[in-house]
């Protein structure tokens, strides 16, 4: 029964209601209900995929999925104290629901960024239901979306005319998973983005946000991240700060082994290049162009395996070598960017002049000597086969 749910769910055939409530008897596969249960596709903006989780899962990414489920979707399982009834709409108005500290103080969080970054003065490009008297989770605040205990899990606000000071209580939202306050770009076709968000001073302490695991805050006016974003460490994969005024890394940079995604550039960041950088051996992702950085590059990095982009570019003191093997070792690798720096060694002489260096560019120069034979396409042995016979041919012609 569990496999013949489990194609359906694959072609899109298990939905809800009843069928819900069939799954929960299919060991390993649980508790959520088919909606849950069936991979969903990542939501919009995130860098952390899907594709990847299921190559490199243990099968607790699976169950811990429930975590993601929305209110609404929550609504054909939920088993609320204060929800005896589901989810009918009346039920916001009881008194068990609507004085729950917890969802009180998410709410009174929620409304302080509105009134505090210009949502009262119509600043704001979309604030669909946002009012003190509605619920962010029964009526669905724009930007926001609940889990199935009516806890805020997802603000996302982008591009949405934000301005003013970051709130200094964004840390009490303690259900929060993804954070997005960015601006995706100042201008699109050479018109004005309208609803740029500006936000300016210091994130707050997140430390009390266990579950967070991606930070997007891009094209703001930042100037540093909160100095216990380390307590964050064991959850947080995603943190996107490009374009604002930062000037320093995350503390403690070495204690973020599940990161996946690091972009900071675009920002004035004057630290050294941290040591042992190559034990982060999770990233794909790695931006730190434009800033100041320091210090040397280690050999450490061959080990970051996974990774797809890495731009260090336009940081003029920044040296060391990038070691050549990580041409056959960085196997997902699709460009490096090291224009405007002082890394030295076999890549930084074919890209140092360059300001994205695809893959094609460095590991098709010269005589192949890097390799061996097992990284040497066909084509390449058959072609050298060729000309050695035509070689030979040639030499045995003259000789008669």
């Amino acid at each position: 029964v569990c496999a013949v749910r489990a194609v359906a769910c694959a072609s899109g055939g298990v939905t809800a209601g009843a069928e819900m409530l069939r799954w929960v008897g299919c060991r390993g596969l649980v508790v959520v209900g088919a909606l849950a249960l069936c991979p969903r596709s990542t939501r919009s903006g995130s860098s952390i995929q899907d594709d990847e989780r299921l190559l490199y899962s243990d099968g607790h990414w699976h169950r811990a999925q429930r975590k993601h489920v929305d209110f609404s979707t929550a609504c054909g399982y939920t088993n609320e104290p204060e929800l005896q009834q589901g989810c009918q709409l009346e039920q916001r108005l009881s008194t068990a629901w609507s004085t729950d500290s917890a969802r009180t103080r998410d709410k009174q969080v929620l409304l302080g960024l509105f009134y505090g970054t210009g949502g009262g003065l119509g600043y704001w490009r979309a604030t669909d239901n946002w009012a003190e008297a509605t619920d962010p989770c029964w009526d669905h605040w724009y930007g926001v979306t609940c889990d199935e205990h009516g806890r805020v899990i997802y603000l996302e606000l982008a591009d949405n005319g934000l301005r003013g000071a970051m709130p200094s209580n964004l840390g009490d939202l303690t259900s929060l998973i993804k954070l997005d306050l960015s601006t995706t770009a100042p201008e699109y076709h050479s018109h004005e983005n309208k609803f740029k968000n500006v936000l300016t001073g210091k994130i707050s302490s997140m430390a009390a946000c266990p579950r967070i695991e991606e930070i997007e805050i891009s094209g703001n006016q930042i100037e540093a991240l909160p100095d216990d974003l380390w307590r964050n460490a064991p959850t947080l994969r995603h943190l996107s700060a490009n374009h604002n005024l930062l000037t320093a890394l995350p503390k403690y940079l070495l204690k973020f082994a599940k990161l996946h995604t690091l972009e900071l550039g675009h920002n004035k960041i004057q630290d050294a290049f941290p040591a042992d950088f190559g034990k982060l051996t999770n990233m794909r992702f790695l931006q730190l162009e434009y800033n100041d950085l320091s210090g040397t590059i280690g050999m450490d990095i061959l080990g970051m395996r996974r990774m797809r982009a890495m731009d260090l570019s336009h940081n003029p003191r920044l040296g060391g070598e990038i070691p050549k093997d990580i041409i056959v070792q960085w196997t997902e690798q699709e460009y490096i960017s090291i224009l405007n720096t002082t890394i030295s060694g076999y890549l930084s002489s074919l890209c140092l002049d360059v300001p994205f260096c695809w893959k094609f560019m460095y590991d098709t120069h010269k005589d192949l000597t890097w390799a061996t034979a097992a990284d040497v396409p066909d084509i390449v042995l058959i072609t050298l086969t060729l000309a050695r016979k035509a070689a030979a041919d040639k030499a045995l012609a003259a000789s008669r």
